[in-house]
């Protein structure tokens, strides 16, 4: 009999904000946004506050800063993102000789196996969290679950800065309420499809006939 996986997924909150403000304490608490400026400048992050105004990563600049003209504007500083992510990636390499990067600042750990010398997967979870947290003084959210799909939904359900776990006992009610955008790889196009057709949540695709998904 296979050992059941579990895989998670680390998730750092507004990292770039973030960066931003170990280097500038002055700027925790305010509406953040970083991103280029000009014409077709975009949003590449944004702190929760500015969030909280509605703005979006990929949003243009120039329409964040009139949802939110009190932020605070920065440019991006790729190469310190990325000695920040490369410190990151280390601390997990601590909890798994299996880390896949997903992008600079999110990444699976596939940690089947190591209950006898760490624990559980909710509790190696949150021993990276504290980890992170202590070492680089960074938020970020980790999802727990029995496959790569399901640990990047709960790290999304736990933003910002928590822990979730995605079970596969009740996981088809567990996920049966999440709006279709929530699906990892459907994006605005897709899922302006999927509602189109009458899908709105993951409810609606689980008791959709796998007849008519074909036709789609």
């Amino acid at each position: 009999m296979s050992t059941p996986r579990t895989i998670l997924h680390v998730d750092m909150d507004a990292f770039y904000v973030s960066v931003e403000r170990l280097d500038r304490r002055e700027l925790v608490g305010r509406p953040v946004v970083v991103g280029g400026s000009g014409g077709r400048g975009v949003v590449a992050s944004a702190s929760y506050e500015a969030r909280a105004k509605g703005v979006a990563s990929a949003m243009p600049m120039a329409m964040a800063l009139r949802r939110c003209p009190e932020a605070v504007q920065i440019k991006p500083r790729m190469q310190r993102y990325g000695e920040v992510s490369k410190a990151v990636f280390a601390l997990l390499e601590e909890f798994s000789p299996t880390v896949e990067p997903l992008s600079i600042d999110e990444g699976f750990l596939d940690v089947t196996g190591c209950e006898r010398l760490l624990g559980d997967g909710p509790t190696i979870a949150r021993a990276i969290r504290r980890k992170v947290k202590d070492a680089l003084d960074l938020p970020c959210s980790v999802g727990v679950g029995p496959n790569k799909f399901c640990a990047k939904l709960a790290s999304g359900m736990a933003k910002p800065d928590g822990l979730a776990v995605l079970e596969t006992h009740g996981l088809a009610e567990a996920l049966a309420d999440l709006p279709i955008e929530r699906m990892w790889g459907v994006g605005p196009a897709g899922a302006a499809k999927f509602r189109a057709a009458g899908y709105r949540t993951f409810g609606d695709l689980q008791r959709a006939e796998p007849r008519d998904l074909a036709k789609r």
